[in-house]
C-alpha cells in the first residue's frame, strides 16, 4: 500500500506539471488508458500520465503478479563525432501522431493507440503500441504479448535527423513485483544469484532471471537478437535497483545522462522489491536512408512452478 500511495503522490505532481506546461505549449494532447483481460494476461495501459511512452501497470499472467509497471522513460541518441545531437527522445503524450504505413502493423495505420491480435504458426498474439514524431524521427513503442507466457518489448524508429550515422539507446524501466511487492530475487544467467545493485552487460550474461523467493514464480528477461553492444556513450545494458519511490522513471538526465551512474547505491536486493533497467543500442547507418524501420528489444517470459 505504502507504494502505491508513494507511486500515486509522484503521478499526480507529474499530471500538474504538464498541465503546466501544456498551457504555454499550447500542444494538443492525445491521451488514451484502460483495462486488458486478455488470454492468460491482464493489466492496465496508459498513455497519457507520465512522459514515459506506452506504460503497463498491474500486469498479471495466470493471477500472478508479474510487473508493477512497465514504462519506456528515453531513448538517447548519439551521433558519430558529435556530428549532430546528442538527443533525448521521450515518448508522452503530446508527440503522439497516427501510425503511418508500417509491414508489421499496417492494420494499425491512421490509428494514434495500436490494439491489435492476431495469429501465427498457431501462436496467439496481442499487440499494444504507439507512434510518435520527435523532429525528422518517428518512433514506434510497442509491447507485444504470446498466449504462451511471454511479452516482447519493441521499440522501431525511422528517419535522420542528420544525415549522419547514430545509435539509439533506448531504456526500458521494468518494475517486477512478481507475487507481490517484496521476496524477489535477482540472477545473471543460470543461477548466479545477486545480493546488491549491479550494472550489467550482454556480453558478460546471457540473460536474467527475476524470482520470487516464496513461491518460486520467476520471469526471465532475454535480448533481442538486434539490442546491438554498449560503448563510451552507453555503458551498460542493464542497471538493477532497490525500488525507491524518489528514483522514478521520468528521465530528468538529458541525452548524456548514464543509467549505470544513477541510483546505484550498493544497496540490497535479495528479497527485496526491484527495479530493471534494460537498455538497448539500435544502429542506424545514414546510408540505409529515412525510411527504413530499425528495431530492438527485450523478451520477458514467465515461468511458473510446478503444481
Amino acid at each position: 500500500m505504502l507504494k502505491q500511495n508513494a507511486v500515486a503522490a509522484i503521478v499526480m505532481l507529474q499530471k500538474i506539471l504538464f498541465a503546466v506546461a501544456l498551457v504555454f505549449s499550447g500542444n494538443f494532447v492525445f491521451a488514451d488508458s484502460g483495462r486488458v483481460d486478455w488470454s492468460d494476461w491482464k493489466f492496465d495501459y496508459t498513455t497519457g500520465d507520465t512522459p514515459t511512452g506506452l506504460t503497463l501497470m498491474g500486469v498479471y499472467y495466470r493471477d500472478h503478479q508479474i510487473l508493477h509497471k512497465a514504462s519506456f522513460p528515453v531513448m538517447r541518441v548519439e551521433y558519430l563525432n558529435d556530428a549532430c545531437g546528442p538527443f533525448a527522445d521521450i515518448l508522452w503524450s503530446g508527440n503522439y501522431v497516427p501510425i503511418t504505413q508500417h509491414e508489421d502493423v499496417s492494420v494499425c495505420s491512421g490509428e494514434k493507440l495500436c490494439k491489435r491480435t492476431y495469429e501465427k504458426d498457431g501462436e496467439k498474439f496481442l499487440e499494444m503500441g504507439v507512434n510518435a514524431k520527435l523532429g525528422e524521427y518517428e518512433i514506434y513503442q510497442s509491447y507485444v504479448f504470446s498466449n504462451r507466457g511471454y511479452f516482447d518489448a519493441y521499440v522501431f524508429s525511422r528517419g535522420l535527423q542528420c544525415a549522419e550515422d547514430h545509435t539509439h539507446h533506448a531504456h526500458w524501466r521494468l518494475d517486477f513485483d512478481i507475487d507481490g511487492s517484496g521476496d524477489d530475487q535477482v540472477f545473471k544467467n543460470t543461477g548466479s544469484l545477486q545480493a546488491t545493485e549491479f550494472n550489467d552487460t550482454r556480453t558478460a550474461s546471457t540473460f536474467w532471471s527475476i524470482q520470487d523467493a516464496e513461491t518460486g514464480t520467476r520471469v526471465e528477461i532475454i535480448p533481442g537478437a538486434d539490442d546491438g553492444f554498449p560503448d563510451d556513450f552507453a555503458r551498460w545494458d542493464v542497471a538493477v535497483r532497490t525500488y525507491k519511490s524518489n528514483e522514478s522513471d521520468t528521465w530528468l538526465w538529458g541525452p548524456r545522462g548514464e543509467i549505470g551512474s544513477l541510483f546505484n547505491n550498493n544497496e540490497n536486493i535479495d528479497r527485496a522489491d526491484t527495479v530493471f533497467w534494460y537498455v538497448t543500442h539500435l544502429e542506424h547507418s545514414a546510408f540505409n536512408g529515412e525510411s527504413v524501420w530499425h528495431y530492438s528489444g527485450p523478451r520477458i517470459r514467465v515461468v511458473l512452478p510446478s503444481p
